[in-house]
């Protein structure tokens, strides 16, 4: 059921998500923008995240999603434009960002272990460097992180004797053992074979079913239908389209939705909804 104020189409699945829940703004955006030289590939882009609320960000490549989630843990520098957490402005170079850091985890489509450190170093030596959590205690933490991704057998291997599914299952339990208010996750299943994306799927949609705060840019479209409480459609560097997967999938308002929809549905072997 959808419900319209001028405009604006407004899901009632969602509205009442958000009253039933209680649900805030944990992640602010506004009016971002980003250029590479000539390039401007953020173009004063907005987006607010809920408390608890998984988006799936979708789009064609070269339209600023990767972009978009390195300017939000300031792994780059957006030119202009103000990122909230918890109402707190992430700024770069100032006493805050390495503290906004630590709420926020990210993981990359390059799994970034460190090879000479074990599954469980690897997941403990944040908490350890950055949070200065007594070893002994980040070890066990890191253990109970590890078992949550199903890796609590291969604690003791290393990256080389990972596959890459297990190696990015790591890289998951090592952003969780930070104890982030949001995750983002950059493409988490680009570099994996097909046989292997399931199992780092299967994690994602178990922290979504925990109630963690998730922006993931993907082109996992199952995973977008059933983990997502929102789609966010990015073009040409700003949020074309938005809504629930049924709106975004079953009845876009804009033809460019429709046509990318299409598209990447019959790559994936989806088919239409």
């Amino acid at each position: 059921m959808k419900e319209s104020s001028g405009s604006q189409v407004y899901d009632i699945k969602v509205i009442n998500r958000k009253v039933n829940n209680m649900t805030k703004p944990i992640l602010r955006i506004q009016n971002l923008h980003k250029k590479f030289g000539s390039s401007e590939v953020l173009k004063g882009l907005n987006l607010t995240v809920d408390e608890g609320e998984v988006v799936v960000i979708i789009g064609p490549s070269g339209t600023g999603k990767s972009t978009l989630l390195r300017c939000i843990n300031r792994l780059e520098t957006p030119d202009s434009g103000e990122i909230y957490l918890e109402d707190q402005k992430i700024e770069h170079g100032k006493t805050n960002l390495s503290r906004m850091r630590q709420k926020i985890g990210m993981v990359f489509q390059d799994f970034n272990l460190f090879n000479h450190l074990t599954a469980i170093q690897n997941v403990a030596i944040g908490p350890v460097k950055v949070k200065k959590i007594d070893k002994a205690k980040a070890m066990k933490a890191a253990e109970r992180e590890l078992e949550r991704v199903g890796l609590k057998d291969k604690a003791n291997s290393y990256p080389a004797e990972l596959s890459g599914g297990q190696k990015q299952r790591v890289a998951i339990a090592r952003a969780l053992a930070m104890e982030p208010k949001v995750m983002l996750f950059d493409e988490p299943t680009s570099a994996l074979d097909p046989e292997l994306t399931g199992e780092v799927l299967a994690v994602m949609k178990d922290l979504a079913k925990a109630g963690m705060t998730m922006v993931v840019v993907s082109h996992e479209m199952g995973f977008a239908r059933e983990a997502a409480h929102r789609i966010v459609f990015l073009e040409d560097g700003i949020v074309s389209e938005m809504g629930s997967p049924e709106k975004i999938f079953n009845n876009p308002e804009k033809q460019r939705t429709r046509e990318f929809i299409s598209k990447i549905t019959s790559l994936s072997g989806e088919g239409s909804a």
